[in-house]
């Protein structure tokens, strides 16, 4: 089946040269379909993330004055945690007209931005609006463990932080602005509990944190680069001490295999203690994690440590 379609209003086709009576006649054929007043779906009905596309695209020929926003605007960012299809979310003027499911009355704290020629709340206000329609769930299609709101939130602040679209200060100022969003209080704790340290590096890293936090572990350093007496060794996801913890992500480490064993080898050397997880041990299997950790954590440190970061 073909994925070509389009979503066009009366003004469009008016443009096209299609009259009322051909209107009809392609509505009868099949080839357009009401989905809205004066809206029609030009192509076949999709499933899936296409589906999903098209719904965003109805929604906003439905509402023109309106943005998408909420997880919906989080899928089109690309944030952690909200891969598409996720929930429908608009934010209309307060004075305009119309319902539907998700349809929100607030007035814009910022400039909008257009993300895949969609017109979207911009990222910090997208980040405050989050919590509002959220519900426990796992991060991600492969994950079992459902979430709270809060982390949820965490997933994709630590996501826009990491891409540029947001600062810690740009969210604060937003923050001071907001009234009364039903969001609000997620936000704040996101931003109150983090470390003033980088933004983690992938999803797998931020999972890492909260699972961290869960068992009452102490904030281990993030994005350290450390070195032996032959030089730098690199960058590493994690360090308390002399333990030195790595993410081992498929995506990005498939195709680092030799790399990353040589570093390995020489934080090994140097009297590391390296714990690689992956995400099924994170995501699966975190009492491991823990009770590994907390393992390390009881190990006396080597006074022959020759580490340094």
């Amino acid at each position: 089946m073909s994925t070509k379609w389009a979503v066009l209003k009366r003004d469009d086709l008016r443009a096209m040269g299609v009259s009322r009576s051909s209107l009809e006649q392609r509505i009868s054929r099949g080839q357009l379909q009401r989905v809205g007043r004066s809206v029609y779906l030009e192509g076949p009905r999709l499933t899936g993330l296409h589906g999903w596309c098209q719904d965003v695209a109805v929604a906003v020929a439905n509402w023109p004055d309106g943005l998408v926003t909420g997880q919906s605007a989080a899928g089109l960012y690309g944030l952690d945690g909200f891969d598409p299809p996720v929930p429908l979310a608009m934010q209309v003027p307060p004075g305009a007209s119309g319902r539907g499911q998700g349809l929100r009355r607030w007035q814009s704290l910022e400039p909008p931005e257009r993300v895949q020629g969609i017109w979207c709340t911009s990222p910090a206000e997208t980040l405050l609006g989050l919590a509002a329609d959220l519900d426990p769930r796992p991060g991600c299609t492969a994950a079992s463990r459902k979430l709270p709101p809060v982390d949820l939130v965490e997933l994709a602040t630590e996501s826009a932080l990491r891409r540029g679209l947001v600062s810690v200060a740009s969210l604060r100022e937003v923050i001071e602005s907001a009234h009364r969003r039903r969001g609000l209080p997620s936000l704040v704790e996101v931003l109150d509990r983090r470390p003033d340290q980088p933004p983690t590096e992938s999803y797998l890293e931020t999972r890492f944190v909260q699972v961290v936090r869960d068992a009452g572990l102490a904030d281990f350093d993030r994005q350290v680069e450390l070195s032996d007496e032959h030089g730098v060794i690199g960058r590493v996801d994690f360090q308390a001490g002399a333990i030195v913890v790595e993410l081992v992500g498929r995506r990005w480490h498939l195709d680092r295999f030799d790399p990353d064993h040589r570093r390995y080898a020489r934080l090994t050397a140097a009297g590391q203690l390296l714990l690689p997880f992956t995400f099924n041990h994170v995501e699966h299997h975190s009492e491991d994690v823990v009770a590994t950790l907390l393992a390390a954590l009881d190990r006396p440190a080597r006074p022959d440590n020759r580490f340094g970061g």
